[in-house]
Parts: C-alpha cells; structure tokens; sequence
C-alpha cells in the first residue's frame, strides 16, 4: 500500500513539474523545436525565423526601385495600378524638303557637277551653257541649267514648231503629263499662256513662246524657289522625263 501510495505521489509531482514547465514556456501546452519542429503552429511560434523576419524576406513585399517601376510604366508592363505614361519619342522632322528633279537629277550643286550628270544622261554639251539632247518624248530640246551652288533652275526649249494648231497639242499633251505626273492642277492664265505648278519643293512653268511665228516652240522651266511632233517622236512616255 505504501508503495502505491508513494507511486501516485511521484506521477503527481512530474505532472506538477511539466505544467510548471509549458506555463512558463508560454507554449500553450506545445513545445517548439529549432526550425519549426514540434507543433502544428511553428509559423506562430517561431522557429529559426520569427514572423516579422519571414514576411519581409518574401519576394512580393520587397520594395522595387524607382527606375524599374518608371521603365514598366513606359513598357506598359509590370503590376503598378498607376496610369501608364507611354515613352516619349521626339518626331524627326526634316528643316529642307528635297530639291526637284531633272530626268532623275536633283536640281542642286554646281554647274559642272549637274552638266557632267546630264551628260551621262545622253544631252550633249553643246557649249556656253547649253545641253542638247531628248526629252519628254522630243529630241534636239535644248537644256540650260542657271545658278551655281546650287543650281537653281532648268529651262527646256522644246524645237521650234511651225503651226499654231501643232504647238498648241504640244502645250496640251506636256501639261497633261505634268498634272498627271504631280497630281496637281495648274494655275493657269490665257493671256501669257503658262501653266504653272507650285510644289512642296519648287516650282514648274510650262510656257508657250509665240512672239515670232518663225521661233514659236514651248519652254519649260524647273524652280528650285501624244501629239503632232515636229522632229519626230523618241515612242517613250513623256512621264518618265517630265
């Protein structure tokens, strides 16, 4: 009997010691062990880490440097609930427009530079300035180039016609050309016969020079600022040229 008794006494003294011990250790009745062993609330309790440390070591809340936010907005990209501001790109814009051209030729530079590509071209310098060859469909027009760095402006004297009737189809057929060619209508005046046509990037005068019926033929002019044909069609579009 004594032993039972001092048997039941001993199991009472170990249950008084181990409450003793969990009240303190303030585990609710769980011990926790080094890295979240020992209990089903380990993320609670502790661990290696404490709580406050493992919700700062995860990816989500860290903070993202200014720039990268900055860049995503300007991608469209990335989680920033913020109104995109789309990349600024500054419009390249151009301060001269191209210079017209002649058969291909841009109207510029010196003269020997420009009378060397005509020459390649197949006019013929003929001297003094003048360049004979074909052109919009007429052979022997005669090209004079004016100005010099740059050259400014093209006159063709288009052959000497004999008729009123054939140089008027002329007139008509070339100005027909160029409003197809440009896309434009010319402005026009019956009392000095021109047609001219102003572009983005110069001006094209086509005249008709009738002071003298022996010298009646058509002129036509670049700015940098088919018919009857006398001498015999060259069978082209007179566009190419034009």
């Amino acid at each position: 009997m004594k032993k039972l008794i001092r048997l039941i006494l001993t199991v009472v003294v170990i249950l008084l010691v181990v409450k003793l011990c969990t009240d303190k250790l303030g585990g609710g009745g769980v011990i926790s062990l080094p890295g979240g062993l020992g209990g089903s609330n380990t993320e609670e309790s502790g661990g290696w880490f404490g709580p406050k440390e493992k919700s700062e070591g995860t990816v989500s809340d860290k903070e993202v440097p200014k720039d990268i936010k900055d860049l995503e907005r300007e991608l469209g990209i990335g989680n920033d609930n913020s109104p995109s501001t789309p990349a600024t790109i500054p419009p390249t814009t151009s301060t001269t427009s191209s210079p017209l051209t002649f058969k291909g030729i841009p109207i510029s530079g010196s003269l020997s530079a420009f009378g060397n590509e005509l020459v390649r071209a197949g006019f013929t310098n003929s001297g003094n300035g003048v360049f004979t060859g074909d052109f919009a469909g007429y052979s022997r027009c005669k090209v004079t180039p004016s100005g010099n760095n740059p050259v400014r402006e093209v006159r063709v004297d288009f052959p000497v016609i004999s008729d009123w009737d054939t140089l008027e189809k002329a007139y008509d057929s070339l100005q027909a050309s160029l409003t197809q060619k440009y896309g434009i209508e010319p402005k026009t005046s019956t009392d000095n016969n021109l047609a001219i046509y102003n572009l983005p990037n110069g001006t094209i005068t086509l005249d008709a020079d009738v002071k003298d019926k022996s010298s009646w033929h058509v002129i036509l002019k670049y700015s940098n600022l088919s018919t009857t044909n006398p001498s015999g069609s060259l069978g082209r579009n007179p566009i190419d040229d034009l």
